[in-house]
């Protein structure tokens, strides 16, 4: 604890300052600022202070001005979310840090790409103003009979005397750090938008060099994917949607082809369907098929007049009797009662279809041979 410090503690949706605490040649990194109180409290890297010690301190400018940009953009956002959605809108939170920042805002609906772009553009335009950003303490009563409530948008200050941050038409009762001028804060630029709950939206946004940044960023994925589809980056919206209805095309063939080899194998599995007592039967083990898989080649193959009990190696079964198997009075459930004990598990269905599975699926081999016995039961 200092008797006085420039350092911002944490507070107001803004990271504390970082800085160094220097004494007699020797330097002592400040990772942290917090409040308690009246007091600011600076946690150090090392131990090595004394109560007394005479200290100088220094601010990490580059790390407060990538925060006040930030803040001052937020209010500037804020204010031209006003201007194009309605006053209807009311700040629900803020976070702010070098690279980021959020703004949470009360609106009824999503809002559109245009919209957006529309926040944006007004926003860069009231920083292109070059704007002074003006501060004052003024007396809590004064200052609400002056500007009322919507003083405080972000939260309601403790205190008789409240700090009020003028930034064009923007005001409110906010203690962060700021640019002096709107032109300060370089671009701003918003990322995205998310539904955090119902009727708050979140606006992502960077500004100053964090926002030259992110440009730069999704400008390399735009290179990327010109590099891909080796084609400038104007042509990749129409390119891009040449190759997805090409892929559309080519995954519809080839799931016609899925469905000719495998009617095809279950023509042939019933084609080598063993006899028994008037009944073709099909017992096969069909690999890691999942149990859609499973349960539509036994409905086919039941279709063909089979008794069918069909395993995967996941530990999946299933079992379908035909009109012969039925008039017999066999059960698909029985069979798959039967087969699932194998694995240590169970099932049931209807007469005709039914299914289960257990988890010792290492003994399919066993379940199936238990199965085959319970058709001839």
């Amino acid at each position: 604890v200092l008797d006085r410090t420039l350092l911002y503690p944490e507070g107001g949706g803004q990271p504390a300052d970082h800085g160094t605490l220097e004494r007699a040649g020797q330097e002592f990194a400040v990772v942290d600022v917090q409040k308690s109180g009246d007091a600011v409290l600076h946690k150090l890297n090392q131990p090595g202070l004394q109560k007394g010690d005479r200290v100088t301190g220094k601010v990490d400018m580059r790390r407060r001005l990538a925060h006040a940009r930030h803040h001052t953009a937020t209010h500037l956002v804020h204010d031209s979310a006003k201007r194009i959605l309605g006053r209807h809108v009311w700040q629900a939170g803020a976070q702010k840090s070098e690279e980021r920042a959020r703004l949470d805002i009360s609106h009824y609906r999503r809002i559109t790409e245009a919209e957006l772009k529309a926040i944006e553009l007004e926003a860069n335009r009231r920083v292109m103003e070059l704007t002074a950003v003006d501060t004052q303490f003024l007396p809590r009563e004064e200052a609400e009979k002056l500007f009322g409530f919507e003083l405080y948008q972000g939260g309601v200050p403790p205190g008789k005397q409240i700090r009020v941050v003028r930034v064009g038409t923007d005001i409110e009762a906010c203690a962060g750090t700021h640019v002096t001028n709107t032109g300060m804060i370089g671009a701003i630029k918003i990322l995205r938008t998310e539904r955090i709950q119902d009727g708050v939206e979140r606006i992502e946004f960077a500004a100053g060099e964090a926002a030259v940044r992110a440009v730069q960023e999704r400008d390399d994925l735009l290179a990327g994917a010109s590099g891909v589809l080796r084609v400038p980056a104007e042509q990749l919206p129409r390119t891009a949607e040449g190759v997805f209805e090409e892929w559309k095309g080519q995954a519809k063939e080839i799931e016609r082809l899925k469905e000719e080899l495998a009617r095809a194998r279950l023509r042939s599995l019933a084609a080598e369907a063993k006899e028994w007592d008037g009944l073709k039967i099909v017992v096969q083990r069909m690999g890691k098929a999942d149990i859609d898989e499973l349960l539509k080649a036994a409905a086919l193959l039941a279709e063909q007049d089979c008794t069918v009990l069909l395993g995967s190696e996941t530990g999946k079964l299933v079992a379908a009797v035909g009109k012969s198997g039925l008039e017999k009075g066999l059960k698909a459930g029985a069979i798959i009662k039967a087969a699932a004990k194998a694995l240590g598990g169970g099932g049931g269905g209807r007469p005709e279809l039914a299914q289960g599975g257990g988890p010792n699926a290492e003994r399919l081999e066993e379940a199936l041979a238990a199965g085959r016995e319970a058709m001839r039961a």
